[in-house]
């Protein structure tokens, strides 16, 4: 268990708060935290990379893309192409406001490690201590002639669980493809109109994929760790993220609404349909994401920038440092950005485990291993640690590297799209040591 005495934590805040008083005024904060590019002073291949978004757009792949990364202490490449709104002719910017889905669950997972550093949480701590009615859930089986069965926890599910998507709770964005998958989405956990204690009482009465501590399994564990975290502080998450990160980072255009400042630059989703074609899946300016909804999703529901979503990821890239402020401690972000799966845990989806290389920290993806054939196909190298949203929002922190990379569209359907490997194959390449 990480533990920090909590004086030395409240410190920590207390001085951050006071360094932006006294700073703010005079400079930006993310302008002073991450060095912007510098004309002639890298070799990165900014006209390749440029030519590579560019060509994903003209031939009518995406409707738009932007990106940045960041290469030994400076932002190395910032870019866009298309549109952020195609009906109304917005182009993508670098300050386009996009809907990051489950890159949301870094943030919230941080929020969660800040907690375990002051003693308001424990890794091992029973969830059942926070939301007893999650004691309650059943576990499901099919035998082999498809009969489902119940059966209780064996061991309850921890925090530690939930961090892992290892407390055998399932999602329901999937559709039928199992019982529980079925129920869940069926439940619909995400209506924005309910408090995230309407949703635990919703969770209570369904059952479990699995046992707690078994199996990575994606779901809405870090939903329920956003309550948890609300729960223990007394807070809503957005004010929980905007005291202990957003204001000490000076992440002005991250939160779980678009202001009314953003939302001319929010962008609108598209969705790919079999056809290949591309229609409009939400309008920018007709969005759920334009109120200051009941329900803050700490396993989804964030709006940010490419250059505040930046700073979150140089944060975690210096060891917990935003600038001058810490954030987290640096053994804090060790643990997150380091494989915390058991040998013998189980992955219930391909996307980690086995011949992927990939093993999960708190918070993200971790590869653990590579081949040569696997940073050929998609880029991916030991030490990696990042994680996607589902409008097809991704980054990754390669601190073997000193690098980290962001892109961001905005759009649903099909598999992950062939860019995302692209895209990393030639940011691996550029910042390699």
């Amino acid at each position: 268990m990480l533990n920090q005495d909590f004086n030395v934590r409240f410190f920590h805040h207390a001085l951050a708060a006071l360094t932006i008083l006294l700073t703010l005024a005079a400079c930006s904060h993310k302008d002073s935290a991450i060095a912007p590019p510098t004309p002639g002073a890298t070799s990165f291949d900014r006209d390749g990379l440029d030519a590579l978004l560019t060509a994903s757009v003209e031939d009518g792949t995406h409707v738009g893309v932007s990106a940045l990364v960041f290469d030994d202490g400076q932002i190395v490449y910032r870019g866009q192409a298309g549109f952020a709104d195609r009906e109304r002719g917005l182009p993508m910017a670098q300050d386009t406001v996009v809907r990051i889905y489950s890159m949301t669950k870094t943030v919230t997972s941080a929020m969660a490690m800040d907690l375990v550093e002051e003693g308001l949480l424990g890794l091992d701590d029973l969830v059942t201590d926070y939301v007893p009615g999650l004691g309650q859930m059943q576990v499901v089986s099919v035998d082999n002639e498809g009969a489902v069965s119940l059966a209780p926890q064996a061991m309850p599910m921890t925090i530690k669980d939930l961090l892992l998507h290892r407390a055998g709770l399932g999602y329901g964005i999937f559709g039928p493809i199992n019982p529980v998958e079925e129920q869940y989405g069926a439940a619909n956990l995400f209506d924005p109109n309910e408090t995230s204690t309407e949703k635990m009482e919703k969770l209570a009465k369904l059952p479990l994929v699995a046992q707690p501590g078994t199996g990575w399994y994606y779901s809405v564990s870090i939903d329920v760790l956003g309550h948890i975290i609300e729960t223990v502080t007394g807070k809503r998450l957005g004010a929980v993220m905007g005291e202990r990160l957003f204001a000490p980072c000076g992440m002005d255009q991250t939160g779980f609404s678009v202001r009314e400042g953003q939302r001319a630059r929010f962008a609108s989703t598209y969705l790919l349909n079999e056809d290949g074609t591309i229609s409009l899946a939400e309008d920018a300016q007709a969005s759920p994401f334009l109120t200051d909804n009941a329900y803050q999703s700490g396993g989804g529901g964030l709006v940010s920038t490419l250059d505040d979503y930046a700073v979150f990821a140089n944060m975690l890239l210096n060891g917990g440092l935003c600038g001058n402020i810490r954030v987290l401690e640096t053994a804090t972000v060790d643990a997150m950005m380091s494989n915390q799966m058991d040998p013998d845990d189980l992955y219930l989806f391909p996307w980690l485990g086995g011949d992927t290389n990939n093993g999960f920290g708190y918070g993200g993806a971790v590869v653990i291993a590579d081949t040569p054939e696997q940073i050929a196909y998609n880029g991916q190298s030991t030490g990696h640690f990042g994680w996607n949203g589902a409008a097809r929002t991704t980054y990754w922190v390669d601190r073997p590297n000193g690098a980290f990379a962001i892109l961001f569209l905005q759009y649903f359907g099909g598999e992950d799209p062939v860019l995302f490997r692209d895209f990393r194959r030639f940011v691996r390449g550029q910042t390699e040591d």
